[in-house]
């Protein structure tokens, strides 16, 4: 496995507790060489498939070693050097926060101003509390906003646009919570910062960032996807067969900076240096002090502490748990998008910061958190900053006591979340079985569950990860308390929180569970395009909340589960769900739509149509014309002959079990041959005919 490696010795003012001036690979060679080792064990054991890794350790004034790993394209035998491109993903929500924050050194904003001062044309549904938003909420994670919208956010081509489009279909939406009220993780603040720069500037979000944050820092490689990056100038996630996938465009710029870990080691260095990088200052000292207080702290609702989802301002923590249990004070912040995931921590008082970027092709599990942690707590233990690098602690559960009945019955139940429906039920040994709704139907999860001596339950098999139950907000909550990152630390999060009875379901939505419908307005989504999610959703019922629908997809390698409540609504069923940092992520109604004599479902942003009203193409030639909003067209495709189409933008073609057969773009395709019954997916400019010509 290959790699290649940087060491910047310049400015080399004030080398750290027992460095070697000059000579910071010296300095760090065990750091650089155990992590190193870390980095080829994931590559070659790939059970991950992550195939690129670019890393860097940096001090206030230089860089002390970066070096990149990996593969960008097998085939032609291309690796990764330093100043390869990676997404930074929600990494990005720190520039976004030192954007708004430059804005408050200069007196144009307030941050406890409401958002509607500086932007008079917000507006969300009536009789909702956003005129309340401030600009600090956008950037804790406290607004309420419903978090994401998926069309166009990671795309295949660029998207421009996304701001505007998603501020569209946030005129007509709901908040999850009242503003200021919690925290919850979400991307839909930060993207509000891209027109907020712009009213108040008259730049766009990306000039506005090159001129005031990129530029004087020098990070002169790192970009917003405005159009292809030159071949080898970024690291793609590689095919089964080590080929470059196409370049992903993240269309929320927010959240969607392209660099190198060498350039956002600058930015570092900069938070390190109370806001100045040599002889330019970007922030007040009062801003980079601001952005690194908990903001959690003074919030009406915030229940479970132990985490280290501590938001400041665009950090996803001013406390980051590994580094706290060796007694460091360090921010942190994650990213990741389809093909990225990125870790970026700063110790101030040491000095020190990490940044890890990976390309991973499946969207899930990632080596970049753990990676980070271990190289900045090497790199503090060998100059003797921390006597040594905490250890995971063997397993080993706490010592059981017997559960009553009434410890039974207080946490047995079900618990929804953003992410699924849990449930625990009572055994008769007095223990707890956990299980997941998937496929339909309850799969135990975690047997054995057992009380222990600190009043939690965990299993035998498991024992580091723990469950326990309180009340909060008039709703029982389940925390879940696990190891993360290097494991020698646990966090604990709200998992879910029970719902209330509700009434049964009226007709017209017990006519539609079990129905599924599919996505018909995406044209270039990257999770369609690379088969990282089927194009469907479905509607059901969970057994014991039967008052309440669950809409099921496939996202990122994920089954997603989320529960909806009609209430006394044909049309809508409401996001009910009120859960801080991040198991109450992304909420979002279900809207019911009469279009063309048809049921379709609004969700996400995304529109989707019934599937079994899917019309049949005829073999021959044909014209398909699309709808003047440029909705997709969906076609059941019953011949084996291959199929010539003129006049899409994209196109995908899927087998019975919706598994992608192929995809593409451009004036002219050809869909290949099919052994059997298929489903096609046509996009074209509004308005425009494709011609289908059937081959022999």
């Amino acid at each position: 496995m290959t790699s290649n490696s940087v060491l910047d010795s310049h400015l080399c003012s004030q080398p750290g507790r027992g460095m070697h001036p000059g000579d910071p690979q010296a300095a760090y060679a065990d750091t650089i060489s155990s992590s190193r080792a870390e980095i080829l064990k994931e590559l070659d054991g790939n059970e991950s498939r992550t195939t690129a890794v670019s890393v860097a350790l940096v001090d206030g004034e230089r860089t002390l070693w970066a070096e990149a790993f990996g593969s960008i394209d097998r085939i032609r035998g291309v690796t990764p050097t330093t100043q390869t491109l990676f997404c930074s993903a929600s990494c990005s929500k720190v520039i976004a926060a030192v954007a708004t924050m430059i804005l408050v050194d200069r007196g144009m904003v307030e941050l406890d101003a409401p958002l509607a001062r500086y932007m008079a044309d917000f507006r969300m549904a009536d009789g909702e509390p956003w005129r309340d938003i401030t600009v600090r909420m956008l950037l804790n994670h406290s607004s309420g906003l419903p978090g994401v919208h998926f069309p166009n956010v990671l795309t295949v081509m660029p998207c421009p646009g996304y701001a505007a489009q998603v501020r569209e279909m946030l005129s007509a939406e709901r908040l999850k919570h009242a503003p200021g009220e919690m925290a919850v993780y979400g991307s839909d603040g930060f993207l509000l910062v891209e027109p907020l720069v712009a009213a108040l500037t008259g730049q766009t979000y990306a000039g506005f960032v090159g001129q005031e944050i990129l530029e004087p820092l020098g990070m002169s490689r790192s970009r917003f996807a405005l159009a292809p990056f030159p071949p080898g100038g970024f690291a793609p996630t590689l095919d089964e067969a080590g080929r470059p996938e196409p370049q992903e465009y993240a269309n929320i710029f927010s959240s969607g900076l392209f660099s190198t870990p060498g350039e956002l080691g600058k930015l570092a260095m900069m938070f390190i240096n109370g806001g100045r990088l040599g002889d330019r200052r970007i922030l007040s000292e009062a801003a980079v002090a601001e952005m690194g207080r908990d903001q959690t702290l003074n919030l009406p609702f915030n229940p479970v502490t132990d985490h280290h989802a501590h938001f400041g301002l665009g950090w996803d923590g001013v406390r980051q748990g590994g580094l706290a249990a060796a007694g460091v004070k360090a921010w942190h912040k994650a990213g990741d998008a389809d093909h990225y995931h990125s870790y970026f921590i700063v110790a101030p008082d040491e000095r020190l910061a990490a940044v890890v970027m990976v390309a991973n092709r499946m969207g899930i599990g990632s080596i970049a958190i753990p990676l980070a942690e271990r190289i900045l707590l090497h790199a503090l233990a060998e100059r003797g900053s921390i006597t040594h690098v905490p250890a995971p602690p063997e397993p080993a559960a706490l010592p059981a006591v017997q559960a009553s009945d009434g410890d039974l019955a207080a946490i047995a139940g079900i618990y929804a979340s953003s992410y699924g429906v849990q449930r625990l039920d009572a055994c008769t040994d007095h223990t707890l079985t956990l299980s997941n709704f998937t496929s339909g139907g309850w799969q135990p999860a975690l047997e054995g569950l057992r009380l222990r001596q600190d009043g939690r339950f965990s299993a035998d098999s498991s024992p580091g990860t723990s469950y326990r139950v309180f009340a909060a907000a008039g709703r029982r909550y389940l925390a879940v308390r696990f190891p993360f990152g290097m494991r020698h630390y646990t966090m604990e999060l709200p998992a879910g929180h029970e719902l209330p009875p509700a009434p049964p379901l009226s007709a017209r939505w017990q006519a539609r569970i079990g129905r599924r419908w599919l996505a018909a307005s995406e044209p270039y989504s990257v999770f369609l395009a690379l088969g990282r999610q089927p194009p469907l959703i479905t509607l059901a019922t969970v057994p014991g909340l039967e008052g309440y629908v669950a809409v099921s997809l496939r996202l990122a390698g994920l089954d997603l589960m989320q529960i909806v409540h009609p209430g006394g609504s044909d049309h809508i069923a409401r996001m009910c769900l009120r859960i801080p940092i991040d198991n109450g992520w992304g909420l979002s109604d279900l809207v019911v739509e009469e279009r063309e004599g048809e049921e379709c479902l609004l969700w996400f942003g995304t529109r989707y149509r019934p599937l079994e009203t899917v019309p049949a193409l005829e073999p021959g030639r044909g014209a398909v014309t699309i709808g003047p909003e440029g909705q997709g067209e969906w076609f059941r495709w019953p011949a084996v002959a291959p199929l010539s189409l003129t006049g899409a933008r994209s196109w995908y073609l899927y087998d019975g079990g919706f598994g992608l057969r192929g995809w593409g773009m451009g004036e002219k395709a050809v869909v290949g041959a099919t052994d059997e019954g298929a489903y096609l997916l046509l996009y074209g400019a509004p308005g425009s005919d494709i011609a289908l010509t059937a081959q022999a």
